[in-house]
């Protein structure tokens, strides 16, 4: 076969691609999930984990809880919500009985080869913060900041060695802090440069339904901008 012969047959080929999507390129649902969820229902599992996921008398509340509903409206589908723990939702994710998880996950969950992640959407940077009145913290030894009573900022502390003081209401501290920065200019204080941890915030999505990971990707890469202020306002209402 000459050159110009495998040259027109390999363009017909790739015209032939083109003609059926890309010859499979595009993400597809192997299990229909957004085919399905369009004009119908969508299952989200609901682990509670304020202020991303909030637990009330009424409708769930929460940053990431509000985020479903806009991208359930903008795909016309409606929320059907079931609150669990974070093992029992991904087992049911990763079996199909769910569509959608949130609750504060981060792209570092184990879970990370059983189910989908979205791309991270929300970078939370744990810091230290002090009042305008006091000058930047240039070295946290043996300084006693407080850090939320229950939650792991508080070990981070002692491994650069500050003296945590743990309470249960950050507003009540009257020194330095630590705890997200969104939550530190929340609170009226300073950001230093002693940054403890980043936590990366994804969804999580059945395994393999890349269409449907596609769709939510691309809304939540939209609202980026809008997550600090959602987060902000949950807090307030606590």
């Amino acid at each position: 076969m000459n050159r110009a012969v495998r040259l027109n047959r390999l363009l017909t080929i790739l015209a032939l691609c083109a003609s059926v999507a890309g010859c499979g390129s595009l993400p597809r649902d192997p299990e229909g999930t957004l085919q399905r969820v369009r004009g119908g229902r969508l299952r989200v599992g609901l682990v509670e984990h304020p202020p991303w996921v909030v637990r009330t008398s009424g409708e769930p509340a929460g940053a990431e809880v509000e985020l479903v509903r806009q991208f359930a409206e903008q795909i016309g589908t409606t929320p059907e919500w079931f609150w669990g723990g974070e093992q029992q939702h991904l087992e049911a994710l990763k079996r199909f009985e769910l569509d959608l998880v949130i609750g504060g996950l981060t792209n570092d969950t184990p879970w990370s080869k059983e189910v989908g992640l979205t791309s991270p959407y929300f970078e939370d940077r744990i810091v230290v913060g002090v009042p305008a009145s006091m000058p930047p913290l240039k070295d946290v030894a043996g300084a006693k900041i407080a850090a939320k009573r229950g939650e792991v900022v508080a070990a981070y502390l002692e491994q650069k060695g500050a003296v945590p003081v743990r309470v249960d209401e950050l507003s009540q501290a009257r020194g330095p802090v630590a705890a997200p920065d969104w939550q530190l200019e929340q609170l009226g204080l300073t950001r230093t440069n002693v940054k403890l941890y980043t936590e990366k915030h994804v969804m999580a999505v059945p395994p393999g339904e890349n269409g449907w990971l596609t769709q939510l990707d691309d809304f939540l890469g939209k609202r980026r901008s809008q997550v600090k202020e959602a987060l902000q306002r949950e807090e307030a209402r606590r």
